[in-house]
């Protein structure tokens, strides 16, 4: 049975993948607690009170601000260019379209008030 984790660790996971979409919220979390247990475990071997482990493992990953925007660019910078780059595609074929021809009515068929 894994003991449960310290309020002050929960509360900065939860602080550090804020950012997140949910879709990735969990993985990246999940993720961040693992690299922490593993920094925690560090401190225990060489001695460290659980606790204290725990603290400096937190006080090593950095700032739970600092850690969200690096999450936040990893897992959501990818989404925004493939945005970026299907809004060019589109915005591209409509201009392509525009130069064939198929613009606007021509003023003759446009309803008059």
């Amino acid at each position: 049975m894994t003991p449960p984790l310290p309020p002050e660790v929960a509360a900065y996971l939860d602080a550090a993948t804020r950012l997140l979409p949910p879709t990735v919220r969990t993985a990246a979390r999940g993720e961040l607690h693992a690299n922490l247990h593993q920094a925690m475990l560090d401190h225990l071997t060489v001695g460290s009170p659980e606790a204290e482990a725990w603290n400096r493992a937190v006080c090593e990953a950095g700032p739970a601000g600092r850690v969200a925007l690096g999450l936040a660019r990893t897992h959501t910078l990818p989404l925004l260019w493939r945005t970026l780059l299907l809004a060019g595609a589109l915005g591209g074929a409509a201009s392509a379209l525009w130069a064939q021809g198929a613009g606007p009515a021509p003023a003759h068929h446009e309803a008059r008030p």
